[in-house]
């Protein structure tokens, strides 16, 4: 029995641990090839994705046979040679720290990890679940989350204990954990979540090949945007904000400054002007001064940036984001919410109480869905682009009706603001030769979508910039 538990009891009527919640063949045996999703390899380590007995997806990880402990100090101390991918892998994850989390660390198809404690098994989202937990083969002991969560925090350069039980913060990778240590402010001990940084950044090119937009609608958006338009990304949790946001400031132009301010880092510009902010959260029983979203947009804006971007708005940030914006700042942000209408209902009441005059600072906003696609995957979709016309949201776009250039362009209002901005004589013309452009990176790496967005603005602009 835990130690812990000699040391405070077993807190009463606390419910009975649930052992193996992920199946009981987990771990112990492949899946059977009739419930397989998917499956994929990262080097020595196989991720199977399936259907347990209940229906739902899980996550199988199978990793290579291990070797003893003098084995894997040989090799570590260079007294020896990895003999094969598999012990380079085994010796890999010893040093990482990470332990069993290791391979879930590593697969980039993986964006958040969690252990609640309850459950022996830890859970992640999966980029092909993206809106739902996947338990996972990879299953812990309460001593073993015990001391994960004392790495992980260290990680952060924190310390969790029993006198100061929880801790958050940001790894040297730039991933968000936020842990809590034994049964003292959980119920069934140790648990933590990692929210992993993105190695690689989704562009536009990746939003159109998984036709999450519209090729017209995103090239509706360019516009706004080059022109220095407040974007507002709204949806419910887990439809894919973050991601559509990421993806339009990847069609940025590359002369100009960019700051980024988040809670949790995981905004990427690619261009060498880019400002990453991040906020710094008050711990109890430490004098650290507290650094809020507020606070750093007031720093942002004496930055001389040409956009700020805030990676989601809930309090006081968000009125001043709007008179940045109503300033000449190109402005984009996310937001909670499952209409734009509601969009302006959030704006306008407290916490951030954004004056009615400065609602229509805002030009479009995005607003996101799921969609339940084949084998229960959730299908991420932009449904709706409206503009805030005399306070109320209009729409241009929506997913289903006509989308053609012309018809985007005779709904819009804020094109011919954005097209006197641009210089833009014809904007039907410009529509249609952006989506034109826009098809024709879809699905191309980031460097590709770089080199081909630089040639534009230069073939636009290149005698001013």
């Amino acid at each position: 029995m835990p130690l812990r538990f000699f040391l405070r009891g077993r807190p009463e009527g606390r419910p009975a641990r649930s052992e193996g919640s992920a199946g009981p063949d987990e771990g112990r045996a492949a899946p059977p090839t009739w419930s397989i999703v998917t499956q994929y390899s990262i080097g020595p380590v196989r991720y199977i994705i399936y259907r347990g007995g209940d229906g739902l997806p899980r996550l199988s990880v199978e990793e290579p046979e291990p070797v003893g402990e003098d084995r894997l100090l040989e090799i570590a101390t260079g007294l020896s040679r990895p003999k094969d991918e598999a012990e380079e892998y085994l010796v890999r994850k010893h040093r990482s720290g990470y332990g069993k989390l290791y391979p879930l660390i590593i697969d980039p198809h993986i964006e958040e990890i969690s252990y609640s404690g309850f459950s022996s098994n830890v859970a992640v989202i999966h980029k092909l679940y993206p809106s739902r937990w996947m338990l996972t083969s990879v299953s812990l002991t309460p001593e073993e989350a015990d001391g994960l969560a004392i790495e992980l925090a260290r990680r952060a350069n924190k310390a969790v204990s029993i006198a100061s039980p929880y801790a958050e913060g940001l790894t040297a990778e730039g991933h968000r954990v936020s842990v809590s240590f034994m049964a003292e402010v959980s119920r069934f001990g140790s648990t933590f979540v990692i929210r992993k940084y993105p190695q690689k950044p989704f562009t536009i090119a990746d939003l159109l090949a998984s036709k999450t937009i519209d090729v017209v609608a995103a090239a509706y958006l360019w516009v706004i945007e080059e022109a220095q338009g407040f974007i507002v990304v709204s949806g419910s949790m887990g439809s894919g904000k973050t991601t559509v946001l990421q993806s339009l400031l990847s069609l940025l132009p590359p002369y100009v400054k960019v700051v980024t301010i988040e809670d949790t880092p995981e905004l990427v510009v690619v261009g060498p002007l880019w400002d990453s902010l991040v906020t710094r959260p008050r711990v109890p029983g430490q004098e650290v001064q507290e650094v809020t979203l507020e606070d750093l947009l007031r720093f942002a804006l004496r930055r001389r940036a040409d956009y700020v971007v805030v990676g989601e708005v809930r309090g006081r940030e968000g009125r001043l984001l709007a008179q940045a914006a109503a300033s000449g700042y190109g402005a984009l942000t996310t937001i909670h919410s499952d209409s734009p209408s509601g969009v302006l209902v959030r704006l306008s009441m407290e916490p951030i109480k954004l004056p009615r005059l400065f609602l229509e600072s805002v030009k479009a906003i995005v607003q996101l869905g799921r969609t339940p696609g084949l084998g229960g995957k959730a299908v991420r979709r932009v449904r709706e682009i409206a503009e805030v016309i005399e306070y109320e949201a209009v729409p241009v776009f929506k997913e289903g009706s006509s989308s053609s250039p012309n018809d985007i362009a005779e709904r819009s209002h804020q094109l011919s603001w954005a097209a006197d901005k641009l210089g833009i004589a014809d904007v039907k013309t410009e529509l249609k030769e952006r989506a034109k452009f826009l098809e024709s990176l879809a699905g191309r790496s980031v460097e590709e979508l770089r080199a081909e967005l630089t040639k534009f603005y230069m073939s636009r602009y290149g005698d001013v910039i």
